[in-house]
């Protein structure tokens, strides 16, 4: 969990050595939670791997609850923004340029990745080509510390992005004006350079999972603590079963019969004889009963669906899965989306302010929504379906909407000109089509 650090800034507008220390301070105490998280999702979950169980078998739920998310929620095409008809044409055309430059969805997927594993991820915006050309990329949530203000609704009012770089440890403070990059030494900030920059705000985004700032997999280690001991404890006893002692009663044997036993694995007694292994009652059953309740209660508690339950994977169209979706539309999409959207937006007024200052114009994103679209699948036939119901009904960009978000046309502008190109060309089609044409 990575809550929100308040300070206030100085009469000339900065922070000081000794409140950029404490902010930084205030972020190391995160460093454990970010390292238990890498952990769980990359399957080196920490309490089974530091169990003194002979078999450690940690199961990396914390990356396959995060795949998933990624691919319901953040696949390329899932995100998309809708311009108003009112807004310049060079204005749209400059974010878009913007957007494919940065292989915008691409990055979207690393913030999501870092939101969802986190509990928050974070995006630095900066200019660093002869040409002005805006970028934004992905920054380890670790490095990064955003401040707000005292104030009852929070504004973000500076960022810090720390960084380590052969044994020299680095800063960037971001201002709404500027940016400082400095050295650290000892407890000390050296500022070596200061530029100004034109986004207008602080140019560090922060997207936030959800209001407290938790991972995905956060709530449910300790149930993945449980799945990785029951498995543990398992494979342990079927080794301990392997390697069984054999009891013998009223039979003594020397040491080449032994040797025999060993070798022939058969052994002749007298009708007293008994012999019999040392052995735990076997108790599969009752484990992998339980097995599979906490494997139900994993994916019920953090509210993602499981790709594998039968149920899931029986369903025939969008529509059906829709409903095994219910829940984590309920408990996590709602709110992921929510803190991502007001990242996607800030994003947006920030190029705006650039491009304006660079343009010397006045656009805003006034009237740009975001459209998000689930990652179901079979989706496509319904979308189809859904389009040719409202034949009539609605307006044909809508119409080529449905079909470009079923992904049967490229994009709606690109069928438009298509469709512009069939009807001036079909006067001529007709006219050569006359018989007196031809002469006959």
């Amino acid at each position: 969990m990575i809550g929100i650090y308040k300070d206030r800034l100085g009469e000339d507008g900065r922070l000081s050595d000794r409140q950029i220390m404490a902010a930084l301070s205030w972020k190391a105490l995160h460093g454990p939670y970010i390292q238990r998280a890498d952990a769980y999702y990359f399957g080196k979950n920490p309490a089974i791997i530091r169990s003194e169980h002979q078999n450690r078998i940690p199961v990396p739920y914390g990356r396959k609850l995060i795949k998933t998310v990624l691919g319901f929620m953040f696949k390329e095409g899932c995100i998309t923004y809708s311009f108003p008809d009112d807004i310049s044409e060079d204005f749209r055309a400059s974010i878009e340029d913007i957007f494919r430059c940065n292989d915008e969805e691409t990055e979207n997927i690393r913030i999501a990745g870092d939101q969802a594993k986190y509990g928050v991820g974070y995006e630095v915006l900066y200019v660093d080509n002869d040409d002005a050309h805006p970028q934004f990329y992905s920054v380890p949530a670790r490095q990064v510390t955003v401040i707000y203000d005292t104030s009852t609704k929070p504004r973000k009012i500076a960022a810090l992005n720390r960084y380590r770089f052969r044994k020299t440890e680095y800063l960037e403070i971001y201002y709404s004006d500027v940016i400082q990059y400095c050295e650290i030494r000892g407890r000390s900030i050296n500022v070596i350079s200061e530029i100004p920059h034109f986004f207008g705000a602080v140019p560090v985004i922060e997207f936030r999972n959800n209001r407290e700032g938790m991972g995905d997999i956060e709530s449910v280690e300790a149930l993945i603590d449980a799945h990785d001991e029951i498995l543990s404890t398992g494979i342990d006893e079927d080794d301990k079963y392997a390697d069984a002692l054999l009891l013998l009663q009223n039979i003594s044997l020397d040491d080449e019969t032994v040797e025999k036993l060993k070798q022939l694995r058969i052994i002749e007694m007298d009708e007293d004889g008994k012999a019999s292994y040392l052995t735990k009652p076997a108790t599969y059953e009752g484990r992998e009963v339980l097995r599979k309740v906490i494997d139900g209660l994993i994916y019920s508690m953090s509210g993602i669906p499981n790709l594998d339950d039968k149920d899931a994977m029986a369903q025939q169209s969008g529509e059906a899965l829709k409903y095994l979706y219910a829940a984590f539309e309920m408990v996590v999409a709602g709110e992921k989306q929510s803190g991502f959207n007001d990242g996607l937006m800030e994003r947006l007024r920030m190029l705006a302010n650039f491009q304006n200052w660079l343009r010397n114009e006045q656009n805003t994103i006034d009237g740009i929504s975001i459209k998000w679209t689930r990652n179901l699948p079979n989706e496509s036939t319904t979308i189809l379906d859904n389009a040719q119901k409202l034949d009539g009904i609605i307006s044909r960009r809508s119409m080529l909407e449905l079909a470009e978000k079923a992904g049967y046309i490229g994009s709606v502008a690109e069928e438009e000109e298509r469709l512009r190109e069939e009807a001036s060309a079909e006067p001529a089609m007709t006219g050569s089509g006359d018989i007196g044409a031809y002469g006959g």
